[in-house]
């Protein structure tokens, strides 16, 4: 392998956050616009990852970390220079689509640090999420669920869990509630973990 061969094992999402690289990703993306228009080669999709990772290779400098619209961009390329003009279509609606969200999500004042379906965070927003005197949003959904699943899990010390056990009930409690699989009732969402003391009634 040359040693000055780019690297990339990071990448810089829309918020500033910096992740872990995953081409299986990319992958995904492919074959999720591909099926829609009636593909069938998965194998053909991880082709064309491979190609969009050698691309963006290319354009980097070392040390750089990509950022995902970089990578969408080149995606949009690999595919329209490989003849899948349906699927780039598919692809390309399907950013546009997300963008549309992600606007929506942000006139709400939400930052949506979960990836919530629009309608999770329109009602979030409106009943759950904490807001500052003014009526502005002051927490995220992650936060929220986390405040919660704290609040819900202290509980656990008056049936004699130590620290590590109360640890992994909020961790259960939090991942449920994130996947949205599990919620409690509305005063618990509202109110768990600001200090009011009926914050666990029905």
């Amino acid at each position: 392998m040359d040693e000055n061969e780019i690297k990339i094992s990071k990448i810089r999402k829309r918020d500033g956050r910096i992740v872990d690289f995953d081409k299986n990703k990319i992958t995904e993306a492919i074959w999720k616009a591909a099926k829609s228009v009636g593909g069938r080669d998965r194998q053909l999709s991880e082709k064309l990852a491979e190609q969009v990772v050698e691309l963006l290779k290319k354009q980097l400098k070392p040390g750089e970390i990509p950022n995902v619209e970089q990578v969408q961009d080149l995606v949009e390329k690999v595919l329209i220079e490989n003849g899948h003009a349906k699927t780039a279509k598919a692809y390309i609606l399907y950013r546009q689509k997300r963008a549309e969200i992600r606007r929506a999500k942000a006139l709400l004042g939400v930052e949506d640090d979960l990836k919530l379906p629009l309608n999770a965070i329109v009602v979030l927003e409106k009943r759950y999420l904490r807001k500052d005197s003014e009526g502005r949003v002051i927490e995220t959904p992650r936060q929220m669920f986390q405040r919660v699943a704290h609040a819900i899990a202290q509980v656990e010390k008056n049936y004699g869990k130590n620290e590590e056990e109360i640890r992994e009930i909020e961790n259960q409690f939090f991942e449920m509630m994130a996947k949205l699989e599990f919620l409690p009732n509305s005063p618990t969402l509202m109110n768990a973990g600001t200090g009011t003391k009926l914050n666990l009634s029905a």
